[in-house]
């Protein structure tokens, strides 16, 4: 009822608002990882662009705010209502990394865009109506879900198999599909974002140079808290291997309580993030996690391995893609025995031309310029 009362609550506010424009860019930010996309768009518009950001992004905001870019913290609550809505109804433009509830209320003009920039570059896993939980939610939370995808004016994709995607899972049609690529993808195909990442890497462990090392990073399961198998303790690993454990940031006591009990076989770094961990991984473990697209993208990969031990209760609860088994890169293997015979055998460039052209297709390093140039045709960047 409080969902309920709180999106009503949105559209009255919305409603008086929108009677008056403005030339104002307004970036909803959960995840900060698209930083230099942000930068970019601030640099195209100045002056226009705000960042509007949940708890989690704090740390990203502060680096924006401190090169002058225009943050304000945001959640949903009734101060927001009364004074955030109306300054996004009225903007011309609102960028999205993630499903916003209160969206649903919004009253959009005629011209204003609503872009979502999503915050992976593919799906492994299911959402949306896709998602086995969806139906079992009731008739009043379904209409709320699809009014927000019904929104969303223009989704920015890799590739028309993500477009795809979320016209599947969105019940949107393939018109609003924008396929200009990930924007947050660009540095995996900058070779001095790649060279200069490692080298900050290996400044910091010197010996990861001379190793192989083996990044696992399992997708995180919301709600619950990450349990490895009861067997990982027979994890078999050379003497030239190095095995770096990355769960989610909201799991980082269950990273050290890991390392604790297995001290031999877990390596923690945690002053690098994934994604910059996958610049000197040459095999990357994943189960069900978006990175797959994002390391199949680095000139380093040589093995992914997709280490599904719980895939049927997972695809029971949370719902994989279909086709899943048929594009993905990698043996997928269930058991420490399996995992160990995988890791044993030698590492090698692999074979990733038609994984790309299938998910990072315009993947190519210029999906930030290209996707302003698409919305700001007539705008050039500050600097020029």
């Amino acid at each position: 009822m409080k969902k309920i009362i709180y999106i009503w609550l949105v559209r009255i506010v919305s409603w008086l608002a929108h009677f008056k424009s403005t030339d104002q860019v307004i970036y909803l930010m959960s995840f900060a990882d698209n930083l230099d996309f942000i930068r970019q768009l601030a640099d195209r518009l100045p002056q226009r662009v705000t960042v509007y950001y949940l708890p989690g992004a704090q740390a990203g905001a502060k680096q924006l705010a401190a090169e002058g870019i225009a943050t304000q913290p945001f959640q949903d609550s009734i101060g927001f209502a009364l004074h955030g809505v109306p300054v996004l109804t009225r903007a011309a433009d609102i960028y999205l990394d993630n499903y916003y509830a209160f969206t649903a209320g919004l009253t959009r003009r005629p011209n204003q865009r609503m872009i979502q920039l999503w915050h992976a570059a593919g799906a492994v896993k299911t959402f949306g109506w896709g998602d086995p939980q969806t139906v079992k939610r009731s008739a009043g939370d379904q209409r709320r879900f699809q009014a927000v995808y019904n929104q969303i004016t223009d989704y920015v994709v890799g590739a028309d198999k993500m477009g795809q995607v979320f016209a599947d899972s969105y019940h949107v049609p393939m018109a609003r599909m924008r396929v200009l690529g990930y924007p947050r993808s660009d540095r995996y195909r900058q070779s001095k974002w790649v060279q200069q990442t490692a080298a900050a890497i290996y400044q910091r462990y010197p010996d990861f140079k001379q190793q192989e090392v083996i990044l696992y990073a399992p997708t995180y399961r919301a709600g619950v808290q990450f349990a490895l198998p009861t067997d990982f303790d027979q994890l078999q690993l050379r003497a030239n291997q190095r095995l770096i454990i990355k769960l989610h940031p909201h799991l980082a006591s269950q990273e050290r309580d890991l390392q604790a009990r297995f001290p031999d076989q877990v390596t923690l770094v945690p002053e690098f993030s994934t994604d910059e961990l996958l610049t000197v991984a040459s095999t990357l473990i994943s189960d069900y996690s978006s990175v797959v697209f994002d390391y199949a993208l680095l000139p380093n990969c040589q093995k992914m391995i997709f280490y599904v031990f719980d895939w049927q209760h997972y695809e029971r609860e949370v719902g994989l893609q279909a086709d899943f088994k048929e594009w993905a890169p990698g043996p997928m293997v269930t058991t420490m025995a399996e995992l160990n015979q995988v890791l044993a055998a030698p590492a090698q460039p692999m074979q990733l031309t038609n994984f790309n052209q299938l998910w990072n297709t315009r993947n190519d390093g210029h999906a930030g310029e290209r996707t302003l140039a698409y919305f700001y045709p007539h705008t050039t960047t500050h600097e020029q």
